[in-house]
């Protein structure tokens, strides 16, 4: 067998390892942890970004799809899109989902002592202030909750 198409496959295991998030050194960004549970945020990932996706907590296991970058007052992720306020509505219980950046109010993010702040001046916290894995994250009135502090690691 020939060499060349050798490294040709293994090139390509290695660029499908990095797409999927196969080999979490190779991500880049930071993990969104929640502090009261130890879980990130993730974007649930179907091979390209969906419009829409709801954005939810699962185990840290350093998957690219937990990975994000927060810069300009934005939070991006894997794909390049950007977590949002659904409907940039600045009410309590509205959902995070990933959505194409298009510098909407409710892709508008901080990170300051501890909180990651959207819309409205809302936290980011998990629906209903659960810790199960899996859940849902929302918008909802900062109220210094442990389920409303976050780590950038």
């Amino acid at each position: 067998m020939d060499h060349r198409v050798n490294l040709r496959f293994i090139a390509a295991l290695l660029l499908a390892a990095v797409l999927y998030g196969a080999l979490p050194g190779c991500a880049s960004g930071n993990l969104l942890v929640a502090a009261n549970t130890n879980e990130c945020v993730l974007v649930p990932w179907h091979g390209y970004p969906i419009d829409g996706t709801q954005v939810r907590l699962r185990h840290c296991v350093g998957k690219a799809q937990q990975y994000w970058t927060i810069a300009n007052g934005q939070i991006t992720g894997i794909g390049g899109s950007c977590l949002d306020v659904n409907g940039s509505a600045p009410v309590d219980g509205a959902r995070v989902i990933y959505v194409r950046c298009n510098g909407s109010p409710g892709q508008q993010w901080s990170y300051s002592n501890g909180q990651i702040v959207g819309i409205g001046g809302k936290c980011l916290e998990s629906l209903g202030g659960t810790d199960a894995e899996g859940v849902p994250l929302v918008i909802n009135t900062c109220n210094g909750a442990p389920t409303q502090q976050w780590q950038v690691h």
